[in-house]
Parts: structure tokens; sequence; C-alpha cells
């Protein structure tokens, strides 16, 4: 239950963008509080469930990967997706428009498992990885660690999401996975 709720979460964050633009374009606020507080108010709620979804990871269990055989920098690969969300949320006309875009984005994030990638993990320091291990499963690494070689000995201490991605939250200052021959 507690994984299901995650994956709402991390859908949320990554689909709130759609709304934080749409309140921004339309000059949102409540309660009389002047539009330039409500947008950073805003734009403080993807922050905030950010942090909160890490908070949340501490609680998964452990896990260990080793003879991983392929990297693949993934940070990239997704700001086009996070790009159509930005124009999305700027071309929605009404609030009608949102809720029904908005429901749409949020089931097909949540059951295309994109949901974790978090741009705000960025802002924070983590770097996102497809690892393919040697029996040729595709794993989603998030770290803070640079991982430059594909000649893993194993990454430690992982926090499993699901049956294909991992969060490792232990702190590294400048430190990379390498492998032995580049030692």
């Amino acid at each position: 239950m507690l994984n299901f709720i995650y994956s709402l979460l991390l859908t949320f964050n990554a689909t709130s963008w759609v709304i934080v633009l749409y309140g921004v374009k339309h000059n949102w606020t409540l309660f009389n509080i002047p539009n330039s507080i409500f947008v950073i108010l805003l734009l403080i709620v993807p922050i905030i469930t950010s942090l909160l979804s890490l908070l949340l990871a501490k609680s998964f269990s452990n896990d260990n990967l080793s003879s991983c055989v392929e990297v693949e920098y993934a940070d990239s690969s997704f700001i086009p997706t996070y790009l159509g969300y930005f124009f999305v949320g700027l071309s929605l006309e009404n609030i009608q428009q949102l809720i029904m875009v908005y429901i749409i984005i949020f089931i097909f994030t949540q059951v295309s498992q994109i949901e974790y990638f978090n741009p705000i993990y960025l802002l924070f320091g983590y770097k996102f990885y497809h690892v393919k291990s040697s029996k040729g499963t595709k794993l989603f690494i998030i770290t803070k660690r640079k991982i430059r070689n594909a000649n893993l000995e194993n990454l430690e201490n992982l926090k499993r999401i699901n049956e294909t991605t991992f969060i490792e939250l232990r702190r590294y200052k400048n430190e990379s996975i390498v492998s032995k021959n580049k030692k």
C-alpha cells in the first residue's frame, strides 16, 4: 500500500507543473494573497512534495545490485516530456480543460511509470541512470553519485521503489562509481 501511495505522490510531483504553469498564466490567487506571493507558493508545492517523497523512500526495503553490464545517463531523455507538460499548462484556456487534461496526463504518467523522473530531484543533486543487469533487465537508478562505467562492481544500499526502480539516499561527496580497471 505504501508503494502505491508513493507512486501516486511521484506522479503528482511529475505532473503538477501543468497546474503550476496554468495558475501562473491565469494569475491565480487565493484569499487576497498578492499574485506574486501566490506564484511562489505554487512553485513551492512540488518542491515540498518531492522532499516528502524522498522521506517516504527511506521506509522501503534495502537492496543491492551487482553484475551490471551497461549504463546510460537518463537525465536528458526526460526533458522533452517536461517541456511538453510546460507547453500544455500554458496552452489551456479554462479550468475545465485543465481538469480533463490533467486527469489524462496523470493516468498515463501513472501507468507508464515515467513518474520516477522528477526534475526537482535534479535541483537536489540526484542523477538518473538506466542500468542493464547481466541478466538483461533494464533498471532505473536514482542516485547522487556519477556512474561512469558499465563494469560496475555493485550498487549497495539502494531503496527498492518497485521491481525495476531504485533510489540511493546516502550522501556522497563527488564520489563516482568506476570499474576496477580505471582505479
